[in-house]
């Protein structure tokens, strides 16, 4: 025994289970769909997309509305004071003298002093030399700071203005105006003036701006709730297919006993049941193959053993012995494909292993003491591992055994094998670690990720050492690694650094075991002290 280790271990390829492959295979695409998003994260997002679309498409439908109504209410109070006031002009009589207007300044000012315009409306008249308005201290203007009657540079480009209504920009805000020219003839001569009708509009667009605030903030409030609801929803909705998804998940070429649990008559309960009964075909046609391979290999050991039986009595010539030979030596490798379906089949079982605390140095020595049957060969144990497992010893000490045949079977006559053993990781994710290390030609990744599945063998056998041994089914290391997924563990091949040669091994869970805390009971004042007076 040395003290040699693993660190020559230069390439390793890890063969996990071939369920556990499919399952990560499979959580990796649960994974990434998970990242780019859920179902119901994708149906939640869809709906917050549709409702924000309708509510914004309702708030600025309805603010173009009120604004619009806004516009059209100001033109038609402008137009019906300009109306009422063409009526006053035609008339052309002095309401307070009852006798035609003298000059056009008295019918302006008569006709602006007598209208009540309110908050928002004013009324001014032009003149060649005067301008009429009614100053009221509760208009919007003039809360505001405004005068419009006093910005001559606005009152000369409306009256200057070709159209007879329109819209500006002043201090308080938009204004809606309209005006009608008005001649007048007297002695003197005719004269020529105006009449301004104007509606401030801010006031109505501020409460129009209000409006719509209140609109977002409902809105904001209803998509919060939508977002709750469409969550709620869309979870009770794909509540059947994640349940799916993790009865999936569960499933394996070892157990198929997991069922979706069906609810309701709709398209996806009918999903689930369709999915349990592909399961219930599923799990009987496994069961059907197993028990074939069971009872094939039940059956043909008997016949087996009655014929090497017979041939071994029989008499034999000279010329039958090389026959005999060769046919007792076809049975006998048939018999052991056989034990080997049959320890297969076994495996498919969940009392196939029965773990128990196992002491790993004492394994090793009784597995140093077991390959020294393999003749022509020096055995070395490498490195022995110390501490309790919880394993089968039977199905290791197969499981190593096997892979003892296949090194002595790959390796030069006379050469050294080694077996070790070792502990990696920490606390959880602790493992032990069983090797046999060959000086046979070597695996290549290629054959390394299918060594392990049932009637492989590797095409690279040493011619050397080929004729030494009889030719297996390549049953042996399937065995190995049913017997390492049965612990929970799998199996690996690795390539040394010291030589040439591979490195097969199986790997079981090896979990550190709880530290032991120690109770320690105190009395006072202490037994052992006299009482102080």
């Amino acid at each position: 025994m040395t003290g040699m280790t693993m660190t020559g271990m230069t390439t390793m390829i890890s063969l996990k289970p071939r369920w556990r492959s499919t399952l990560e295979k499979h959580r990796a695409r649960s994974a990434r769909t998970e990242r780019s998003g859920s179902v119901r994260l994708r149906i939640v997002a869809w709906t917050f997309l549709l409702t924000s679309f309708i509510i914004t498409g309702l708030i600025f439908t309805v603010r173009e509305i009120l604004i619009s109504d806004v516009g059209r209410g100001a033109n038609s109070s402008t137009e019906s004071e300009i109306a009422e006031f063409r009526n006053f002009a035609q008339i052309g009589v002095n309401p307070q003298t009852a006798r035609p207007f003298e000059t056009l300044e008295d019918m302006l000012g008569s006709y602006v002093t007598r209208q009540y315009t309110g908050y928002k409306e004013q009324v001014i008249g032009l003149t060649p030399h005067q301008i009429i308005f009614l100053e009221e201290q509760d208009h919007y203007a003039q809360t505001t700071g405004y005068r419009l009657h006093q910005d001559q540079a606005l009152l000369t480009g409306l009256k200057e203005n070709p159209s007879n209504s329109g819209i500006e920009q002043t201090p308080a805000g938009p204004v809606h105006w309209g005006k009608v020219a008005v001649e007048l003839q007297t002695d003197e001569g005719t004269t020529t003036g105006h009449l301004l009708v104007l509606e401030y509009i801010q006031p109505e667009l501020d409460a129009v701006q209000h409006t719509v605030f209140i609109m977002i903030w409902v809105g904001v409030a209803g998509l919060a709730f939508t977002l709750l609801v469409s969550w709620l929803i869309a979870t009770q909705i794909t509540k059947p297919i994640r349940n799916l998804r993790q009865v999936a998940e569960h499933i394996n070429d070892k157990n198929f006993s997991g069922r979706v649990t069906v609810k309701g008559d709709d398209d996806v309960a009918a999903m689930s049941h369709t999915f349990n009964q592909m399961l219930d075909r599923l799990e009987e046609a496994t069961l059907t193959e197993r028990q074939f391979m069971d009872d094939v290999s039940h059956e043909l050991r008997t016949p087996i053993t009655i014929v090497r039986g017979h041939l071994e009595l029989m008499e034999r010539t000279e010329e039958q012995e090389q026959t005999l030979l060769l046919v007792d030596d076809e049975l006998e490798r048939m018999g052991r494909i056989v034990s080997d379906l049959l320890t297969l089949a076994k495996s498919e079982r969940p009392d196939f292993v029965q773990p128990h605390p196992t002491e790993v140095s004492e394994l090793m020595i009784s597995l140093d003491s077991k390959v020294q049957v393999f003749a022509n060969h020096r055995w070395i144990i490498a490195d022995i591992a110390e501490g309790e497992v919880g394993l089968d010893e039977q199905r290791i000490t197969q499981a190593m055994l096997q892979l003892a045949a296949n090194a002595a079977q790959y390796s030069p006559s006379g050469s050294v094998i080694t077996i070790g053993s070792e502990f990696s990781g920490q606390d959880g994710e602790r493992q032990l670690k069983l090797w046999v290390q060959d000086r046979g030609p070597g695996v290549s990744p290629e054959d390394a990720s299918i060594l392990f599945e049932r009637f492989r063998r590797n095409n690279a056998k040493n011619p050397a050492t080929a004729k030494q041994h009889s030719v297996g089914a390549g049953l042996g290391l399937a065995i190995v690694r049913s017997i390492a997924e049965a612990h929970g563990g799998g199996v690996w091949i690795a390539a040394p650094e010291d030589g040439p040669g591979s490195i097969f091994g199986i790997s079981v869970p090896a979990p550190n075991p709880p530290k032991k805390i120690q109770s320690i009971t105190a009395t006072y004042p202490p037994q052992n002290e006299p009482e102080k007076s």
